[in-house]
């Protein structure tokens, strides 16, 4: 975690006390990467009737993760906030790199998406272009670090909950199946609170 610099004072007595505004350390890094999550999904906007910007979803994400999955790393919480600028605004994991350090690049990097290629899918119908990519979307998240998938749990949990308002019919019943596959890939033990809350927003099997 990037360290921050310590504020004192000096009270009428001449003793130095601690700044109690920065007795909980706040997240620099973490103000950084929303303020660029902002810049590179302006103009973005999320699905459904007036929709809202884009950028409110990884603030979402970033909200569950810290939250409701109770986690503090401030590693975790910035891939969280960019975990779709490599997909969505085509941000270079090298730049990630530079500016947030190797493991936030790493774990964006890992929770970009693979798509499947233009010859992968070539006389493929719409449905099965969507079951080879939720195949493969599976096997990236069995692939992922304990770390990751921790951030993929807070990101289905905001998806699952716009899914809600987004998709109707067949649609959202597919999701509902999709998700949980999911869970079925995701061990219970890797975020219990996230899972927990994922598997009670689902209708019952």
């Amino acid at each position: 975690m990037a360290s921050v610099a310590h504020e004192y004072r000096t009270d009428r007595l001449g003793v130095t006390e601690h700044d109690s505004a920065n007795e909980t350390m706040p997240y620099v890094r973490l103000d950084r990467a929303i303020q660029l999550a902002a810049n590179l999904h302006s103009g973005q906007y999320r699905d459904g009737s007036n929709p809202l910007p884009y950028v409110t979803h990884p603030m979402e994400v970033v909200s569950h993760l810290r939250h409701r999955g109770e986690v503090t790393d401030e590693d975790l919480l910035v891939a969280a906030a960019l975990h779709d600028v490599v997909e969505e605004a085509d941000y270079s994991l090298s730049k990630i790199a530079d500016e947030f350090g190797d493991r936030v690049a790493d774990l964006v990097n890992e929770l970009t998406r693979t798509e499947p290629s233009k010859t992968e899918v070539e006389g493929m119908s719409k449905e099965e272009i969507w079951q080879l990519r939720a195949a493969m979307l599976l096997e990236d998240i069995g692939r992922m670090s304990r770390d990751a998938q921790q951030i993929k749990l807070a990101d289905r949990l905001a998806n699952l909950y716009d899914s809600k308002r987004t998709k109707l019919g067949d649609k959202l019943t597919r999701y509902y199946g999709q998700t949980y596959l999911m869970l079925h890939t995701v061990r219970r033990e890797v975020n219990p609170q996230l899972w927990d809350a994922i598997k009670a927003a689902l209708p019952d099997q």
